[in-house]
């Protein structure tokens, strides 16, 4: 007699699982990442700043009063749209210093976040990893550090890696501050010393970048949470197909710390659709009901994915208002059950 197939769990994890460790949410990561800034490079600091002030209209460097990085991003987007032929050019702004200005935001944030890791507490995550995954789950990220996959390094339960060969699959849709183009690497970096992702992009291990330091002058493969997406490369479009395939197939599905954010429209939609597909499948008996677990202190969020989810189908939905590191001790202490079925 076959084994009973044990049910598809998929983990959503957010900037909250992010920030249990310490890194700062989308809220002040730009505040943050423009102090880092000023004390390495004052001139793209300066220019940053010329920006925020030109977009932001009451920004005032003095009071501190940055930005969320996303609602940043996605103005740099559309003023780059705008200032076209199409529209009505900037001769203050024009495209080309836009996108130098965008690109080095972007850089200065990864700059930053690998920096900030180095100082970042890692107990919460690692014991997410202990005490709620086990083989043949799903881990989707939206986040661009590494908190999960050194977590999963040292603890040593389990093989992971970016596409469905290993004990855990772990989905990176916006990318990783480690990954980058494999042509781009310089010459002193060994082809051995980096792991292979595919034909384009590649990881590189060493955390600190200590032995490579011309690796922090190019731009690691990341996406910003913007309304137009530009993935450019072959498998950031394999790996949301991959999310949305597993989420559609997903008996238990847990989305913790993470808020579904207004900016990522891309995401709520391909989230809907895979929550559409996993229903459909239910309704005709393809598969059980859907097990759905939120967990975030914003009890906003409980509405947002409510909406997401929608009317009908059988779907057991359960709130957590709590933090990434609060639902993982009750986990660990056995107050709380991953597997709702089990539930008295």
């Amino acid at each position: 007699m076959a084994a009973k197939r044990k049910p598809e769990r998929v983990f959503v994890l957010g900037a909250g699982a992010s920030a249990s460790s310490g890194l700062p949410v989308s809220q002040y990561i730009l505040s943050e990442a423009m102090g880092h800034l000023h004390d390495h490079d004052v001139g793209k600091w300066d220019s940053i700043i010329g920006l925020l002030e030109y977009l932001y209209p009451n920004f005032n460097e003095a009071l501190r009063n940055y930005p969320n990085i996303e609602d940043f991003m996605n103005l740099i987007e559309m003023a780059i749209e705008f200032n076209t032929e199409d529209y009505i050019q900037s001769s203050l702004w024009p495209g080309k210093r836009l996108s130098e200005v965008k690109n080095a935001a972007l850089q200065m944030v990864t700059d930053y976040i690998w920096s900030a890791t180095n100082d970042c507490n890692r107990g919460p995550v690692r014991k997410f990893v202990d005490c709620c995954l086990r083989e043949g789950d799903t881990v989707v990220t939206f986040n661009w550090d590494l908190t999960i996959e050194n977590a999963l390094e040292k603890s040593e339960r389990f093989d992971f890696w970016y596409s469905p060969t290993t004990e855990i699959l772990l989905l990176k849709p916006h990318g990783s501050i480690d990954w980058f183009l494999r042509g781009e690497l310089p010459r002193e970096v060994a082809r051995r010393d980096v792991k292979k992702i595919d034909d384009e992009l590649c990881v590189y291990p060493e955390f600190t970048l200590a032995k490579y330091q011309k690796l922090k002058k190019i731009a690691p493969v990341i996406v910003p949470p913007v309304f137009q997406k530009d993935f450019g490369r072959r498998f950031f479009k394999e790996t949301w197909r991959r999310t949305y395939r597993k989420i559609a197939a997903a008996n238990d599905l847990f989305f913790i710390g993470y808020s579904l954010p207004k900016e990522d429209q891309f995401a709520r939609l391909v989230l809907s659709r895979a929550l559409w597909n996993n229903k459909r499948r239910i309704g005709k008996g393809e598969k059980p009901a859907l097990n759905v677990t939120i967990v975030n202190p914003d009890d906003a969020v409980q509405v947002t994915f409510m909406r997401l989810l929608g009317q009908g189908g059988k779907t057991n939905l359960r709130y957590f208002q709590t933090t990434f590191d609060q639902f993982v001790d009750s986990v660990e202490d056995g107050s709380t059950e991953l597997d709702m079925r089990k539930r008295v």
